[in-house]
């Protein structure tokens, strides 16, 4: 009897979603280091200014993880924050201990269900790869060199500003045309879980918007998702079929696919006979 697939051994499903980030302002991700003009430059490439996909998928993660310790606090972990009593051993520093006593397969079958939080199974975790891919944000709407903001420290007693604490950064300005950068996002392997909680950050991200980069305090930084086309296949025959191409999703694929899944996963009472009938 064949052995079940699980984790990333077996390729069930893709979703490639693209859509634009349009900034209600200025931005500025920092590129880590000083140039000749300025003492913070903004990110950047070969192909130009950026939001990197490393820095919007925490962002991302981050956003998810609020509302849900709001929604189930314990029921999902956050990033480096250890807890002894959490179910995800992410975060309870169980993990090196039950390696030492499963095979390597009954590891991968525990952390691919009950080992992890839902969060971490969808963004990954120390001991298991993300199913999300994030892509650099390219800057699409509004190209135009980075204009130099200045600042200054303030003082936390006089609530004024310091002598000598002059500082300035690169910021990307919305000009007359606004402000917008490229969104791709892909997904592979997901369950219902994965797209209820999708559809959770997705919808604050459309509706409200994320904060990226630096500076946030000054107002910089906010952009709203707007989705546009979404690929997917969900028949890895079919799939190779059509020779390895993506078909349109022909529905609404926030409120049609992932907000029913995500009002699913919200309510108690399904959420615990599924996992009756589990």
């Amino acid at each position: 009897m064949a052995q079940r697939a699980i984790g990333f051994l077996a390729l069930k499903n893709r979703y490639v979603i693209e859509g634009r980030l349009i900034a209600d302002g200025s931005v500025h991700v920092g590129g880590g280091f000083a140039s000749a003009q300025t003492d913070a430059t903004t990110a950047s490439d070969a192909a130009g200014y950026m939001i990197p996909g490393s820095s919007l998928r925490g962002v991302m993660r981050s956003t998810l993880e609020r509302i849900m310790q709001g929604l189930r606090p314990g029921a999902t972990c956050v990033t480096f924050e250890k807890d002894e009593k959490s179910p995800c051993l992410s975060a309870n520093g169980q993990y090196e201990q039950i390696e030492k006593t499963m095979t390597e397969r009954a590891l991968a079958e525990l952390l691919a269900t009950t080992g992890l939080c839902d969060i971490c199974k969808l963004f990954g975790s120390p001991y298991l790869a993300s199913k999300l891919r994030v892509e650099d944000a390219r800057w699409l709407k509004g190209r135009r060199e980075p204009a130099i903001r200045h600042g200054v420290g303030i003082d936390r007693d006089t609530e004024s500003a310091r002598e000598h604490i002059k500082f300035d950064f690169e910021a990307l300005e919305p000009g007359t045309e606004g402000l917008e950068f490229s969104f791709r996002l892909q997904l592979e392997n997901a369950d219902d879980t994965d797209f209820a909680l999708l559809g959770i950050v997705l919808s604050e991200m459309k509706e409200n918007g994320i904060t990226v980069g630096g500076r946030r305090s000054a107002g910089l930084g906010r952009v709203k998702l707007a989705i546009g086309k979404v690929q997917y296949f969900d028949d890895v025959k079919k799939f190779l079929e059509r020779d390895c191409k993506l078909a349109p999703l022909e529905k609404d694929f926030l409120k049609d696919l992932l907000m029913p899944k995500t009002k699913t996963y919200l309510t108690p009472e399904t959420k615990n006979a599924q996992k009756t009938a589990e």
